[in-house]
């Protein structure tokens, strides 16, 4: 089984190719320019380094969401744009689990270690959900949420589960005042330049049932602005 492994939900971009689990390569691109700019290029090397096609994939797992909508957008359009023009199945992958499942816990006892992956959303607000350490089961269910809901969560629920925990992403300065403030003394390191690789989107997909192409749906976790505004429900 071929499959490309691909995400735009945040900041960066990525895709790679991996052969029953096995990486052959991949490419992640930081550049400051939008996705569409970059995004198509990225892929179309990956699948030239390797002198592979896009004839020999079997199946495409990309991101939904939640981040970025616009990044969400270009890449659902680009992969979905693939499929049409050659059928191919799509793997619809969490954009907080494939960011929790690129990551390495180096530091603490898995089977004792808490992942929180995070994107910031703004307004104090992050994309998260709570990954087991060690099996990657979710402990706490993927949305949006105020950064102060998590720490709660965390001083609740987690922290009489877990011995530590390890907060991953874009979100980790929100969710670091958010601790601080509620939970303090919890064992927790940051790591806020934690990115999505496609090993990561890889291997998420493999705890996930691909679909035909027209069931494949963003799964954006909020409203957009331009859709607050219309119904004239702005940021709070």
């Amino acid at each position: 089984m071929l499959i490309l492994a691909c995400d735009t939900s945040d900041s960066t971009c990525c895709a790679g190719l991996y052969r029953d689990g096995e990486e052959l390569g991949y490419e992640l691109s930081m550049e400051r320019k939008t996705h569409s700019e970059t995004f198509m290029p990225l892929v179309a090397r990956v699948f030239e380094k390797l002198s592979l096609t896009y004839d020999d994939i079997d199946e495409i797992a990309v991101t939904v969401g939640p981040g970025s909508f616009t990044g969400i957008r270009i890449g659902l359009s680009a992969i979905l744009g693939m499929a049409a023009a050659k059928p191919k199945k799509i793997i619809p992958v969490s954009s907080t689990m494939a960011l929790a499942r690129s990551c390495e816990n180096v530091s603490f006892d898995k089977e004792k270690t808490c992942f929180i992956p995070c994107f910031d959303a703004r307004n104090n607000r992050v994309f998260a959900q709570a990954t087991d350490g060690d099996t990657f089961d979710t402990v706490m269910a993927e949305g949006a949420y105020d950064a102060l809901e998590v720490a709660r969560k965390i001083a609740s629920d987690l922290q009489d589960r877990y011995n530590s925990f390890i907060v991953v992403g874009s979100g980790a300065d929100p969710m670091s005042k958010a601790i601080e403030k509620e939970c303090p003394f919890i064992n927790v390191q940051y790591a806020k330049g934690a990115v999505i690789l496609p090993k990561g989107v890889a291997l998420a997909a493999a705890r996930t049932q691909a679909l035909l192409a027209e069931q494949i749906k963003a799964s954006y976790c909020a409203v957009s602005r331009a859709e607050r505004y219309h119904t004239g429900d702005e940021l709070k």
